[in-house]
């Protein structure tokens, strides 16, 4: 067929729609009355839209309004819950099977057999929108809740309502989702696999040693241990080695061979690999995280077109986050060119005794001097397992204010797993399902990197059983977005010091100060990976070695722009390293927007318990950001309390 015969069958497809959305409209309003006219128009239009005219025609659409729409009242609230119950059992289920078969991918204590690399690619729901629409539950759907108003409901219905009105609105062909699977699988295979073993790294100098075994996962690995580094005996000369080695990871100077290789050396000064006594020269492995890259994102591309905006960067911003990406982006350019940051950057230099360098970025411990007291009790010791940790959840959860009762029945809800990756948190999709908590525990126990991100991942554990069982509608399980939900994990996070029993000075001013530096951080890789989008659909078919190139450049520019003056011209690649990019789903701008709401979050809780709050915050479930944070804190999402306080703070510090 021609592209003129494409463009005529299109038109007079369309044509037909809306005659027949017009038909059926004046149909519907005659038997139900015009008091019924909006939520008629709205629901017969969003059914024409998944309604399969080439296969049933016009008349049969005609003939399935009359027989399915139900007017506002008692009917249409049986079939809401009706409904309701019934997208949790199918969402929930595939939620469930695929915890199970990613399980070999995920938990450490499972061998890895190339069994597990296609069982974690498989996945069940694949033809599932297929099937709701060729078995017209999509139309049902869709007829008596289908809408594209964005304005809060008013009522607990109305937003179990809006959100089954997303229930087979996109029909994806389940060839492309299958792909999509298989490649994302493989994805996170190479990420949770992209492991430096620091120590058998030379770095020409012999003041530049690592503890035997010591594993380094990129980015976190490589960020968490520089910050533990200060204070340190030559502490400084192994930030920069580390430093460097995030820059050959950014810009592919990375030896494939000795990834994830304990066995393997590798001599930084004369480039040699080192293998079984023989050595070689050494070689970057080039765009290789972008040749992964590019193959998810050529499958999500394939995708778009069968999407309700018809590409990653709105259907991210306004159909997952529901917040646009111009209020987003303008709270990210805030921040990062907010007066107070330099002025941040000078409180720090004058700590450091010396100027800022960009790993400074990453510095988290404000609350007390650089060099930490000693735990009571040894880390490792007392957590040699993932059942170890398991067991502490009630005693933790009480630690924080929350009460026995609530404190034991959420502990329940939550395994904990040792994970492949650094961590990540899995929430339930069934009333009979559990909150999953993945964090990497090595054989001789964790240390405190490991147990800071069990914290962050209690934070969406909790939450994620708070925000579930108990929820009054099925639909309503969760919190609006990923970046809600980061910020409880921050939140729990903030206080693990606190359940390791270690004593920290609390200036609250100081306290201020990384608040900012938290979301000043995170909100420059956030940015550039919005722009590095933006590059890619305006340069769809990019080989992997220019997106490298153009991210690096991108990368570049906001460094120049928002960090030279703190930090000094040369970026390390710093704003490009975080290996979530990898994953092809702009998610990185949780993080500021999770720091926002948590700084939000914690200012209202000030002189309240946090065991107590929660469970009240965490009860409105899934409705939009905004109206969640009114029913949280009074106030929607901003950046304003923010910079204000953090204003405040440097006068209080005399950091004018």
């Amino acid at each position: 067929m021609s592209l003129a015969s494409d463009n005529l069958a299109a038109y007079i497809l369309l044509m037909t729609q809306t005659t027949v959305i017009r038909t059926a409209t004046a149909a519907l309003v005659k038997r139900h009355g015009v008091r019924a006219r909006a939520d008629i128009l709205s629901g017969v239009t969003a059914c024409a839209r998944v309604w399969d005219f080439r296969k049933e025609g016009p008349q049969r659409f005609a003939e399935f309004a009359l027989q399915h729409y139900l007017p506002p009242g008692r009917a249409k609230r049986q079939l809401l819950h009706r409904l309701d119950r019934i997208w949790r059992l199918i969402t929930g289920s595939m939620t469930v099977i695929r915890k199970e078969t990613r399980a070999g991918l995920d938990i450490a204590d499972l061998p890895l057999t190339p069994a597990e690399g296609l069982l974690g690619a498989f996945s069940v729901s694949s033809h599932l929108e297929e099937d709701y629409r060729q078995g017209k539950i999509a139309a049902l759907v869709q007829l008596n809740f289908g809408t594209e108003r964005l304005d809060p409901p008013k009522t607990r219905a109305g937003w179990a309502a809006r959100r089954l009105a997303a229930w087979g609105r996109e029909v994806i062909p389940a060839k492309l989702k299958v792909r999509a699977t298989a490649i994302h699988a493989q994805v996170d295979q190479f990420v949770s696999s992209y492991n430096l073993y620091v120590d058998q790294i030379d770095f020409g100098d012999p003041d530049i040693r690592f503890p035997k075994g010591t594993r380094l996962i990129s980015h976190w690995g490589l960020r968490d241990y520089m910050m533990q580094l200060y204070g340190a005996p030559h502490g400084l000369k192994k930030q920069r080695a580390l430093l460097e080695l995030l820059r050959r990871v950014v810009d592919g100077e990375i030896p494939a061979e000795i990834l994830d290789q304990p066995l393997v050396g590798w001599s930084v000064p004369d480039g040699t690999i080192h293998v079984r006594g023989k050595t070689r020269k050494a070689r970057g492995h080039g765009a290789l995280r972008w040749q992964h890259f590019r193959s998810l994102f050529h499958a999500a591309r394939a995708i778009d077109p069968h999407t309700r905006f018809g590409n990653m960067i709105d259907q991210k911003f306004l159909e997952e986050r529901e917040i646009p990406e111009a209020r987003v982006r303008k709270m990210l350019t805030e921040v990062l060119g907010a007066a107070v940051a330099p002025r941040v950057g000078q409180y720090l230099a004058q700590r450091f005794e010396r100027p800022l360098e960009p790993f400074d970025i990453y510095f988290k411990n404000f609350l007390g001097d650089a060099k930490k007291s000693p735990l009571k009790v040894a880390l490792n010791r007392q957590y040699r397992t993932s059942a170890d940790l398991q067991r502490a959840i009630p005693k933790i959860m009480r630690q924080l204010g929350f009460d026995a009762k609530t404190a034991d029945s959420v502990a329940p809800r939550i395994r904990v797993d040792n994970g492949r990756s650094a961590g990540h948190a899995w929430s339930p999709g069934t009333a009979h399902d559990l909150q999953l908590l993945r964090v990497r525990v090595p054989k001789d126990g964790i240390s405190e990197i490991e147990f800071s991100t069990f914290m962050h991942e209690l934070g969406h554990c909790v939450e994620g059983v708070l925000s579930s069982y108990r929820m009054d509608y099925q639909s309503l399980w969760g919190v609006p977005n990923s970046a809600i939900t980061e910020a409880f994990a921050f939140t729990f996070q903030d206080r693990a010091e606190d359940i390791l029993g270690r004593a920290r000075r609390s200036d609250p001013h100081v306290v201020m100060l990384q608040r900012f530096w938290e979301v000043f951080e995170i909100a420059g890789p956030a940015l550039v990976e919005i722009d590095f989008f933006h590059w890619l659909y305006q340069h769809p078919q990019a080989t992997a070695a220019q997106m490298q190139h153009a991210l690096r450049e991108i990368n570049d520019r906001m460094w120049a722009r928002y960090h030279r003056p703190i930090f000094g011209p040369e970026s390390y690649g710093l704003l490009a390293a975080y290996s979530h990019m990898l994953w092809c789903d702009l998610y990185l701008a949780d993080y500021p927007i999770g720091y926002l709401c948590a700084y939000q979050i914690r200012r209202f809780l000030k002189g309240k318990v946090l065991g107590k709050e929660m469970p009240r915050i965490c009860s409105v479930g899934a409705v939009y950001p905004d109206a969640w944070m009114e029913h949280a804190v009074g106030a929607p999402i901003s950046v304003e309390p923010l910079l204000r306080d953090t204003a405040m703070a440097l006068r209080a510090l005399k950091c004018e």
